[in-house]
């Protein structure tokens, strides 16, 4: 995917929607026990948190006032550029990290979706599998 000159972020394709739909649709076949659902529920809930983690320390990083590399020296224009290069990368810049975070953030949350939705169609339309579920959520 190629930036978007003047973005901070970059557009994201959904992978997933097609999916996502065919699951709703009971389109989608997939056979799986209650428990992994709520297993990787809970693996996409603790991945998304991490990403949000390290995208706002991302952006930290990017708002950093001071770096204590000489950037304050004209003349140690190197310092200078790198600094700016930090920032850039962390925030803001071209393929920053930020905006790569949120994306991946985003897929996390497609993937979440995607099992969410094949859960619901199963607790709809598979009464043993919905009573598994029920005794495991308690």
């Amino acid at each position: 995917m190629e930036p978007v000159e003047g973005a901070t972020a970059m557009a994201v394709t959904n992978p997933f929607g097609a999916l996502i739909e065919d699951a709703k649709a009971g389109a989608l076949q997939v056979r799986l026990e209650p428990q992994v659902f709520l297993d990787l529920d809970r693996a996409c809930q603790e991945l998304i948190a991490a990403l949000s983690a390290a995208q706002h320390d991302a952006r930290a990083i990017g708002d950093l006032g001071h770096w204590g590399l000489g950037e304050d020296d004209p003349r140690l224009w190197s310092a200078i550029e790198l600094v700016k290069l930090f920032r850039e990368k962390a925030f803001g810049g071209p393929n920053n990290a930020y905006d790569t975070l949120a994306e991946y953030i985003a897929v996390a949350t497609e993937i979440q979706a995607l099992f969410g939705a094949i859960r619901e169609a199963f607790e709809r339309t598979d009464a043993e599998f919905a009573a598994r579920l029920r005794e495991i959520t308690g």
